[in-house]
């Protein structure tokens, strides 16, 4: 696979996103309001300069010297893993188990998808 790059990201990048949205979800849960890029590179075993050049890539989301806002920090991941609120029209092939287990998850309201 190569590493062409969606607008200002690589693919690796848009690839880590999902994984950065779990661990700050998961912090956000836990009710941390902020974190450094080296304690959110510790957890998710990066480096904390891979951390800060990724959330560049989208503008950049913390302050230096005093880290990233958890709840901003999962509001922006939301929007660019799940659009700005917009339902999605979705259309969905097949109606066996896989079918019909994909449809219970599109129903659920947070996730974007109108089926």
């Amino acid at each position: 696979m190569n590493n062409t790059t969606h607008g200002k990201a690589s693919i690796p990048v848009i690839k880590r996103l999902p994984k950065y949205y779990r661990y700050i979800s998961q912090l956000y849960q836990n009710g941390t309001s902020k974190i450094s890029s080296s304690e959110l590179a510790r957890m998710m075993g990066t480096t904390a300069s891979q951390v800060r050049q990724d959330f560049n890539c989208f503008g950049g989301f913390g302050q230096q010297g005093i880290g990233y806002n958890v709840e901003v920090l999962l509001e922006e991941l939301r929007k660019l893993l799940f659009g700005d609120g917009k339902k999605l029209p979705t259309i969905l092939l097949g109606a066996g188990r896989l079918g019909t287990a994909v449809s219970r998850f599109l129903t659920v309201d947070a996730n974007g998808y109108e089926l």
